[in-house]
């Protein structure tokens, strides 16, 4: 690949130079042709790993949420649970006090 764009460069740089052959040619639409595909593939990679990313990210933000909304709910409970058995005790001490 070197030796032929040093080639081009030269048939660029004094259009009197020899051209390419057949044979130049034909590699270099080859070579061209799997450039092409190399960055079409790596193109669909990406791709794909950004939409891997998206979905976990939003997986990610959906838990956050979920667990936020969990530690809401186990903070109400064990608030509950604290003014439920501060009632029994005040119960019980009155029960105690006035038997």
């Amino acid at each position: 690949m070197r030796q032929i764009v040093a080639k081009l460069d030269a048939i660029e740089s004094d259009p009197e130079a020899s051209s390419l052959t057949a044979e130049e040619a034909t590699q270099i639409r080859r070579q061209l042709a799997e450039g092409q595909s190399l960055v079409r593939e790596t193109v669909d990679r990406l791709r794909q790993k950004q939409d891997e990313n998206d979905l976990i990210m939003r997986r990610k933000d959906e838990l956050e949420s979920r667990l936020s909304a969990l530690e809401t709910e186990y903070e109400e409970l064990l608030g509950t649970c604290h003014r439920f058995y501060f009632m029994i005790l005040t119960h019980s001490s009155f029960r105690e006090n006035h038997s």
